[in-house]
């Protein structure tokens, strides 16, 4: 790796952190909605926390804007520093570090699975077709936001090695990542777990609920 090339390296890590930092969730339900989503729920600006205590319109808006945030970010890096094969991984971590502790919120921030989801989808998105339909099942089967999240990024895993071992587009590099980024997740939800186990994990509300526009409660995820 030449000089320049260290550079650039640190300087689109850099970069990816400080956008992941932008808060999305914080964002949008504070000038869009009025309302403090950090001091809402779990206290966290996530997917899970917005959609919960502000409402689905929103939590789609932030989805949204999460997910873009790591998967446009990691082909910026792709297209930018193309010899370097590390580079998006680092990018991608980055970005999702900045997303959990962004220095626009005091390092707060939410747990990461969307942006995490985008990163991969920019890196591996085959996984997906294992990794998402477990994710959605776990959902509507148990209603449990953290344990679809977390049964969903073992079955990106799972994928990434049965494509990785019949030649099917996953890389090292990718499978190496998608396995990083599933310890990642696990280790932001290990209070999820701890309720899970209790048996005090809450439950997302029903669909009807949720399109009334509000939550209740104290919300464990986001």
């Amino acid at each position: 790796m030449s000089t320049l090339e260290f550079i650039a390296a640190i300087a689109v890590v850099a970069g990816g952190y400080l956008l992941g930092s932008l808060p999305s969730g914080y964002l949008v339900c504070r000038y869009l909605f009025g309302v403090d989503v950090l001091a809402r729920g779990s206290q966290r600006s996530g997917t899970t926390n917005v959609l919960r205590t502000v409402g689905v319109r929103p939590g789609i808006t932030v989805f949204a804007l999460d997910f873009l945030k790591g998967y446009v970010l990691v082909l910026v890096a792709q297209l930018a520093l193309g010899d370097l094969p590390l580079a998006p991984i680092l990018v991608g971590f980055a970005t999702a570090a900045g997303h959990n502790w962004s220095i626009f919120l005091r390092f707060r921030g939410g747990r990461g699975v969307v942006t995490s989801f985008g990163v991969v989808m920019a890196l591996a998105p085959q996984t997906a077709l294992v990794g998402a339909p477990i994710a959605l099942l776990t959902l509507l089967v148990g209603r449990y936001v953290s344990l679809a999240s977390l049964t969903g990024s073992v079955g990106f895993v799972i994928g990434g090695i049965a494509f990785y071992a019949l030649g099917w587009g996953v890389t090292g590099y990718g499978l190496a990542l998608v396995s990083a980024f599933t310890l990642f997740l696990f280790t932001q939800h290990l209070d999820n777990l701890q309720r899970l186990f209790a048996g005090t994990e809450r439950r997302i509300d029903p669909w009807p609920q949720l399109m009334s526009g509000r939550g209740r409660g104290r919300a464990s995820g986001g």
